[in-house]
């Protein structure tokens, strides 16, 4: 049985086929969107990577975290340009006195929420900045190394420790019984209590 996400792109894609829409072109790089330029993100992420120079996993994923949110924050600030374009152009009537001012205006919610989203992006470069330093000050230590048992340490064992065996040429030493006329002397030695 299809789940849900193979099911809804089905759907799309008969409905594109059903208006002769084309089938969306797959995304070179998934932060670059098809209206950017790909060459300007690789560029971006190539003057990071060299002027920071990250050495552990932990650092290249701050200065990635670094490079996403600048390029974020570039996407914004054309998007802002476009949409005060847009929201001028299609604004009834338009002062030509007011380019920036009207759009601004008529869509205070739109620009408002283009303004938090850029003002969290900033927020996240500065405290991505803040750990890479915070990192560079303060590494974390390599785990170290489990110790390697030497020969002067025996190996713990498990399970129990066989005596050695026995061999059948060799029998123990009997051991003579006590004599009984020893004990009794040992008791007439002792004077009696009566």
């Amino acid at each position: 049985m299809p789940n849900k996400a193979d099911h809804d792109a089905q759907c799309w894609k008969e409905r594109r086929a059903r208006y002769g829409i084309p089938d969306p072109e797959p995304l070179l790089h998934p932060s670059v969107l098809p209206s950017e330029n790909l060459a300007d993100f690789e560029l971006l992420v190539a003057e990071y990577y060299s002027s920071l120079n990250p050495t552990r996993p932990e650092e290249c994923s701050f200065v990635d975290d670094i490079i996403y949110c600048e390029w974020i924050l570039r996407r914004l600030a054309r998007t802002e340009t476009e949409l005060l374009g847009f929201v001028h152009a299609n604004a009834d009537p338009t002062h030509a006195g007011y380019p920036l001012g009207q759009p601004a205006a008529q869509k205070a919610k739109l620009f408002t929420s283009l303004q938090w989203r850029a003002i969290s992006n900033r927020k996240a470069l500065k405290e991505a900045i803040e750990g890479l330093r915070d990192l560079r000050l303060r590494p974390i230590p390599d785990p170290e190394p489990p110790p390697t048992p030497t020969i002067e340490e025996p190996l713990p064992e498990i399970g129990f420790v066989l005596e050695p065996p026995i061999s059948p040429h060799t029998e123990p030493a009997p051991t003579e019984p006590p004599s009984v006329e020893s004990d009794v002397s040992e008791i007439d030695d002792h004077p009696r209590l009566l």
